[in-house]
């Protein structure tokens, strides 16, 4: 019987063992698959770039910072996918979203965020206000034409909007301004940056919805129709 207790000893502690590691792999492994989920959740899936969710938690990471912020948009966008059809149109999205991440890749804590549609957002920690460079970089980053998939060039134009943040500055009302000098250089024709004027105190953001919807009416009348 002791032989036999000793023969089983060591089949005893493999399994032990072996059980352990399949326990701890199983732990990593979700803890892999949540951690990919996380970042899933936080990406746009078209283009890579980061999405509301994600631009929300770069926000709150600069919060003790002051940053640049640019909401691009881009002109005529709608003619395109009209014109050319979705899939080309979602080709100029992720061409757009790799230039304007190139534009500002160096920047430590930087980041690119696609809100939806055309409309994209960068954002650059930094110690001076640089707003109108950041605009003026997004417009140089489209300047060259966008090769489309059958080898046709197509111009792409944005309008930018821009503001300075600064420390403390809630970021709901930052996008609002970056949103009022987008609508300024949509305006004024389109193909241009427009900063917000900080020497204002940032907007309030409106939650009342007829209210919103007033504020809404009044930019369509103010654009004009501009695209």
């Amino acid at each position: 019987m002791k032989t036999l207790t000793k023969l089983l000893l060591p089949t005893v502690a493999v399994v032990s063992v072996a059980g352990h590691v399949w326990a701890a792999h199983a732990v990593r492994s979700q803890r892999t698959q949540l951690a990919q989920a996380r970042r899933a959740a936080l990406v746009d899936p078209l283009t890579g770039l980061a999405n509301r969710a994600g631009l929300a938690e770069a926000l709150s990471d600069l919060a003790g910072e002051p940053y640049d912020l640019a909401i691009v948009d881009l002109d005529g966008f709608k003619e395109v996918n009209d014109t050319y059809g979705h899939d080309v149109g979602d080709a100029v999205l992720v061409e757009v979203a790799g230039r304007l991440s190139e534009a500002i890749h160096e920047v430590d804590g930087s980041v690119v965020a696609r809100l939806g549609g055309d409309e994209m957002v960068m954002v650059c920690p930094s110690p001076a206000p640089i707003a109108h460079l950041l605009g003026t970089e997004a417009v140089r980053a489209l300047a060259a034409p966008v090769t489309l998939p059958g080898g046709q060039e197509l111009a792409v134009r944005a309008s930018v909007g821009v503001v300075s943040a600064m420390v403390g500055d809630q970021p709901s009302r930052v996008l609002r301004a970056a949103d009022l000098a987008l609508y300024r250089a949509k305006a004024g024709g389109g193909d241009q940056v427009a900063e917000y004027d900080r020497i204002a105190e940032l907007p309030e953001i409106e939650t009342r919805p007829v209210v919103r919807l007033r504020e809404m009416t009044e930019t369509a009348r103010t654009l004009g129709g501009a695209a």
